[in-house]
């Protein structure tokens, strides 16, 4: 039995004629109100094969006020003309038994021109197509060096198992092992760059076509909830929320956050009274750290007891890439409010981090990053 939704999604009320189209053409304007709406069918259609999008008869005569008749004689001529193109599939959602016109826009109905009066979101979209198409040319380039740095390292490593068998049988030190590990060590760093590389394209490609504007508004929306909940569960309870906030403000490791009983935010400072948070702007930086920093909720840093670091030590010894350049991991050293890391290269030894008020603070966010930009992951593999 046919599941179609009886109300599908909305389409465009405003029609853009392209007369210099129309005349090319021979078409009347009811076959070009016909061919506009196919062409923003890809705008807000949900089933979609390739570039073929569906879209049932009865959605086109009910949106545009069309006759069956002429809207089927419209695609007909439209089709002839090899303005559309057509074929038939099948939408499981609505009917696995049965399959829907889907139409597609071939290259010569690519020509109908939306220049004019075109809503500003389409127009930013074309202009995200076209840096989008540049970032997957970069993308494939990255992908190619990657495969053949792959090859290198893998007949490297087979050279590597069998000098490291002859090497257990005769102690002497063999320089050409010695050569072939130093050049598969470094191969191991720059595969690593690249990979980091290719993960911060794919964010930028996945940051341009989902919309930055879209995605700020949602997470003013995640922050603001965020925002609600705490305030429901902190109000009238006088339990801080947390301390040791690091932003733009300056706050000391002693400062503790509370929600008073007007649901208002409130600090505390030992031998202080509470006192009421007034600055907007102060206001907005608390909450925003809070909503990245989640799991500091209810977690008081200690402001005496150096932080525990044993999250981190297992990553003692792991390559990251800190700028393109690669370093090891040397030790993690634990002091008030968070953790000092020296890491080190052939070059230079860099110490990251002296605690509180520093950039390496907290420890689980110290412990995501390494994550992040570290080969340590496929060391345990």
């Amino acid at each position: 039995m046919s599941v179609v939704p009886s109300k599908l999604p909305k389409c465009t009320r405003t029609v853009v004629l392209d007369f210099l189209f129309m005349r090319k053409h021979s078409l009347s304007h009811s076959q070009m109100a016909v061919m506009y709406y196919l062409i923003l069918l890809k705008n807000w259609v949900t089933f979609k094969e390739d570039d073929y999008y569906v879209v049932l008869s009865k959605k086109i005569e009910k949106d545009l006020k069309l006759h069956p008749k002429t809207v089927e004689a419209s695609i007909t001529k439209l089709k002839r003309l090899n303005l559309i193109k057509t074929k038939r599939i099948v939408v499981t959602e609505w009917n696995k038994h049965k399959t829907f016109r889907a139409i597609g826009i071939t290259e010569l109905g690519k020509e109908y021109s939306l220049s004019h009066y075109k809503e500003e979101h389409y127009q930013h979209a074309l202009e995200l197509e076209k840096e989008n198409e540049a970032f997957r040319v970069e993308n494939d380039e990255i992908q190619s060096k990657n495969m053949e740095l792959e090859l290198k390292s893998r007949d490297l490593e087979l050279k590597n198992q069998a000098l490291t068998i002859q090497l257990k049988a005769d102690e002497n030190i063999n320089q050409e092992a010695i050569k072939i590990l130093k050049e598969n060590r470094e191969l191991q760093k720059k595969k690593l760059i690249l990979e980091i590389e290719n993960r911060e394209l794919k964010e930028r490609l996945e940051l341009k076509d989902s919309g930055s504007v879209e995605e700020e508004k949602q997470k003013e929306k995640d922050i603001e909830l965020f925002r609600e909940k705490i305030i429901r569960q902190y109000a009238r309870s006088g339990k801080a929320i947390c301390n040791g906030v690091k932003n733009s403000d300056g706050w000391s490791i002693e400062t503790k956050f509370y929600i008073n009983g007007y649901s208002r935010l409130s600090i505390y400072l030992p031998n202080k009274k509470p006192k009421l948070i007034d600055q907007p702007r102060q206001v907005d930086n608390f909450w925003r750290w809070l909503f990245d920093h989640q799991h500091r909720v209810n977690n008081l840093v200690n402001e005496k007891k150096p932080a525990d670091i044993s999250a981190l030590i297992p990553f003692i010894g792991a390559l990251i890439v800190i700028n393109k350049k690669s370093y090891y991991i040397k030790s993690f050293q634990p002091v008030i409010g968070g953790v000092k890391m020296t890491i080190f290269n052939d070059d230079s030894v860099i110490n990251i981090g002296n605690g509180y008020g520093s950039e390496v603070l907290d420890v689980v966010k110290c412990k995501n990053w390494i994550e992040q930009n570290s080969n340590f992951s496929k060391n345990i593999a």
